[in-house]
């Protein structure tokens, strides 16, 4: 099995079209946690399929989505405050 990378996924689309069409298409691809926000465990594979989708979606001019790659140190160093929890499903290499 490939290894899986923890990423996180932020948007901002200017256009309600757009935006409810990047929503579905994102949440093949990991869990909504808030408003444009989504937490995706991913293979490398999986990881380049959702840039893809993400481009043909996305006005470079109009929209910004942000990906961040954390790694096994940086995300059980994150914290949550509410009812959401931080999600410790897969493993992964620490990335110094």
């Amino acid at each position: 099995m490939s290894k899986r990378y923890f990423y996180i996924v932020s948007y901002d689309i200017s256009d309600d079209k757009r935006l409810r069409e990047m929503h579905k298409f994102l949440k093949d691809y990991g869990e909504w946690k808030q408003k444009s926000v989504f937490e995706c465990w991913l293979t490398p594979e999986a990881y380049e399929n959702m840039k893809a989708g993400i481009k043909r979606i996305f006005k470079p001019r109009e929209d910004r989505v942000r990906i961040y790659r954390l790694c096994e140190t940086c995300r059980k160093k994150a914290f949550s405050y509410g009812w959401g929890e931080l999600p410790d499903d897969f493993e992964e290499d620490v990335i110094l």
